[in-house]
């Protein structure tokens, strides 16, 4: 047999390899399953994350996306050819051609023009000092006496495969998106006003976080955005003919049907009190309104009031929800413990992990900001929705219902999700 059969699909020649069968995907899911040293290190630390590390130190020493692409790639042609060891491969000549042949195909069809001397040996240095803080950090062994000058902080913590698949994928869709504005926002309410969170080609730091008095205030800080998502309903049932996405919802969310809420009436959330506005909801939709609901109707009115006010965010602005958001970003499988608790935040940021490259950074952060550190199950509802809204930026946003309604006043009534699975070749 000439060829081997990857995880794509496809039956690739690796003595005579085709460029065009050289897909991201496979070399992504084949390296976050490959051990670095022989599988020698006490735990599983693979070539996609040692991949992923050079990357990130090629950033932080100031070199350009190219170079920081290059070390992304550098040990692509594993994916294809596996790994031999140092010792073994330097008596073997015809591997170090079939090697160069193939690596030099990968980096002319992702980089273009062949890497000059000087990029070639900042690729080179960053890989033999990944190697050194490697050993140092899995095998407690010294290479060499005096450990290199890092500028980044490689983690060297466990990852799955498919968190080292994801993080693989999300470096190569940032530095192949280098130089775009490629913005998007996630909106949560919260006690006093909105928190939003912005991510950037899967990155986001504190100050990517902040809080707003007002609706009208925060959108108009991210007019140039390319995706908004909020979890407030848009779209207000006026009677029981009216469909919203809500009940379709909680059958997605198996286990966790209970954070979807009926949304009120619009005739309920202009009412002044409790009371009458669950009469009113009870009249026009056959149903009371929960205190839990009644809370939120001041900030659904402060969006409605908004809406109808601006036509152009009545195209932008995109109603989703967090807890279908993480389950989307987990496989489809809800998170269900409950937000609020310790279990349920560290089940969160572990998902997100898998998308964003400075999350352990950005909890740190959190936790010494007076204001964000209390409201971290909001954050991360903000933080999942922009999340989602990138990848729904990069290929598609599905709906739910798959057709939405329109409310009296026009607006779509629907839930907006991207599918990630199909983003990571799932």
């Amino acid at each position: 047999m000439e060829h081997i059969t990857t995880f794509t699909g496809l039956n690739f020649k690796p003595l005579a390899p085709d460029a065009n069968q050289i897909h991201i995907e496979d070399i992504a899911h084949a390296l976050s399953l490959m051990c670095r040293a022989n599988g020698h290190f006490v735990r599983f630390y693979s070539v996609a994350q040692h991949s992923i590390n050079c990357a990130n130190e090629a950033k932080e020493r100031g070199l350009s996306a190219r170079i920081q692409m290059a070390c992304l790639l550098h040990d692509a042609s594993e994916a294809y050819l596996s790994d031999i060891t140092r010792p073994v491969k330097n008596y073997l000549s015809n591997y170090r051609e079939i090697e160069k042949r193939l690596q030099d195909m990968i980096y002319d069809k992702f980089l273009g023009p062949a890497l000059s001397e000087d990029e070639s040996d900042h690729v080179e240095q960053i890989d033999n000092d990944m190697l050194v803080c490697e050993f140092n950090a899995l095998m407690h062994k010294k290479v060499y006496d005096d450990l290199p000058n890092i500028h980044s902080k490689p983690s060297f913590e466990h990852y799955n495969f498919m968190e080292a698949e994801g993080k693989f994928l999300r470096w190569y869709t940032s530095l192949t998106q280098t130089g775009k504005r490629n913005k998007s926002v996630g909106i949560d309410a919260t006690k006093g006003g909105w928190i939003a969170a912005c991510v950037n080609a899967g990155v986001i730091s504190i100050n990517d976080i902040k809080m707003f008095s007002s609706i009208k205030e925060l959108l108009s800080e991210y007019s140039d955005a390319d995706s908004v998502i909020i979890d407030i309903p848009i779209g207000l049932p006026e009677s029981k003919e009216d469909l919203r996405p809500d009940s379709e919802l909680r059958k997605r969310l198996k286990g966790k049907a209970s954070s979807v809420f009926t949304t009120p009436c619009r005739q309920a959330v202009y009412a002044n009190d409790y009371e009458k506005a669950s009469k009113i909801n009870r009249e026009e939709m056959g149903i009371g309104l929960s205190k839990q609901s009644f809370e939120t109707c001041k900030k659904i009115k402060e969006v409605d009031e908004f809406l109808h006010s601006s036509p152009y965010w009545q195209e932008k602005l995109k109603e989703s929800h967090p807890e279908y958001g993480f389950a989307v970003l987990n496989n489809d499988n809800p998170v269900l413990e409950s937000k609020t608790s310790y279990f349920g935040a560290v089940a969160r940021i572990s998902i997100l992990k898998r998308y964003l490259f400075n999350i352990n950074e950005l909890i740190e952060d959190i936790s010494r900001n007076t204001v964000l550190k209390n409201r971290l199950d909001d954050v991360l509802d903000a933080i999942c929705l922009a999340v989602v809204g990138d990848f729904g930026v990069n290929t598609e946003f599905h709906s739910i219902p798959e057709k939405p309604e329109k409310d009296k006043k026009g607006l779509l009534m629907q839930i907006v999700y991207a599918e990630v699975n199909k983003c990571l070749v799932r």
